[in-house]
């Protein structure tokens, strides 16, 4: 142990030593720390479907029954977590290419499952800026994020009504005039990753080789922004491929003490964005003998209107419909359908139909100090799948959230 021990403390060390000899050697790259020291607490009236040990809350789980014939996700839990804490380094170095060179190395502490002490990579990219074009390359959020995302104290940022995705990819960005810009990017999969029957996994994308595609068109005057984009993704499970396509319009209005902002989205098998969703068998295949799968469409919206500087008060919306498959699901030799994604449960045969979330919420910010609370009522109405992916006999189950939060912020 005490090898192990003195070997870490060498190792890190040297990586000290050799990261500042880097910067000595080339006095032209400047770098700026950035971060925060976040804690939070939450409660929650009822389990949900969560990450980071229900720091990222996404939907409501469904009535599943015990022994004694009580609903056993009709149970509360408490935590308190710092492991949001989050530390970056923004790099700037001399013009390469006769553009404006930059980076960013951006990490947290929220690791795998439950290794909290792992920490965990969030963006990792270099970008070359010219007067009227910017190329990305590295691992950030996903477009479909970027284009407009909620303000709010909640750091699931308005999931699974928002997607929410880092990945890594190559993205241009170029400025046509008038307020107009072009983005196209071509993204991979790496932590947040499509459903499957192995589980989630980056194999389904990477056997399909094609990056998921992604193109938008928007227009800003003065305090206002509108734009539209649209995503393609494919992936392979077995010798299948399922190609999606998803559709999003997105506008926002900013002044210094007045947001509003908003989006729509049409997606098919969003769950790599922790959006409700996926894709389910609907056929075999007469050569390989396997399944064969379509998506299941869904339309999600949300607005958000926060108001203030120093106190800011606001409010989010959110709305999510599934509204079924185009091909009629198949059903396995026990009468049970296959499909995989957010809010179906093979056992039970429950699928999310709809959702809902209305969050109320104030911060205040004092210098370096953030303070949030915020109220969340989230609401999803289950029922047993059908062929055309709805759903039958149809319940709500509801998850009432506290969330309390404070920031130290460098």
């Amino acid at each position: 142990m005490k090898i192990y021990s003195r070997s870490k403390i060498f190792l890190c060390t040297s990586l000290l030593y050799f990261t500042s000899s880097l910067f000595a050697a080339e006095p032209n790259v400047n770098y700026k720390l950035y971060g925060f020291i976040r804690n939070d607490f939450y409660y929650n009236s009822r389990q949900n479907v969560e990450a980071q040990d229900g720091l990222f809350s996404i939907i409501p789980k469904p009535k599943e029954q015990n022994s004694l014939g009580e609903d056993k996700n009709a149970t509360a839990n408490a935590e308190m977590l710092s492991i949001a804490t989050r530390l970056g380094i923004d790099f700037t170095s001399s013009t390469v290419f006769d553009a404006k060179t930059t980076g960013k190395i951006e990490c947290d502490f929220s690791g795998f499952s439950t290794n909290y002490y792992v920490v965990r990579l969030r963006q990792a990219y270099l970008k070359l800026n010219w007067k009227r074009t910017e190329l990305l390359i590295g691992q950030t959020w996903h477009p479909l994020f970027t284009c407009v995302s909620p303000t709010i104290p909640s750091l699931n940022t308005g999931a699974p009504f928002q997607p929410f995705n880092r990945s890594p990819q190559i993205r241009l960005k170029k400025l046509l005039g008038a307020g107009f810009s072009l983005t196209m990017a071509a993204t991979y999969q790496m932590q947040y990753m499509s459903q499957g029957p192995n589980g989630s996994s980056v194999s389904y994308m990477k056997n399909a080789i094609i990056p998921d595609l992604f193109a938008s068109i928007e227009n800003t005057t003065g305090n206002v922004t509108v734009g539209a984009g649209c995503d393609t993704k494919t992936i392979k499970v077995n010798h299948q491929r399922i190609t999606s396509v998803s559709t999003a319009a997105f506008g926002q209005y900013g002044t210094k003490s007045l947001q509003i902002k908003a989006k729509m989205l049409y997606g098919q098998n969003m769950s790599d964005h922790q959006m409700i969703g996926g894709y389910g068998a609907c056929n075999t295949d007469a050569k390989y003998k396997e399944a064969t799968y379509t998506n299941f469409n869904t339309l999600s919206s949300w607005v958000n209107v926060v108001y203030g500087t120093k106190i800011q008060v606001g409010i989010f919306g959110g709305l999510s419909q599934n509204l079924g498959t185009n091909k009629d699901l198949l059903a396995d030799a026990g009468g049970k359908f296959i499909a995989y994604g957010n809010g179906f449960y093979q056992t039970s045969q429950d699928l999310l139909d709809r959702l809902y979330r209305i969050s109320p919420h104030v911060s205040y910010n004092a210098r370096n100090i953030k303070l949030g609370l915020e109220c969340e009522l989230t609401s999803g109405k289950y029922g047993t799948i059908r062929a055309d992916g709805r759903v039958n006999n149809a319940y709500t189950v509801n998850n009432h959230r506290l969330l309390a939060t404070i920031s130290y912020i460098f």
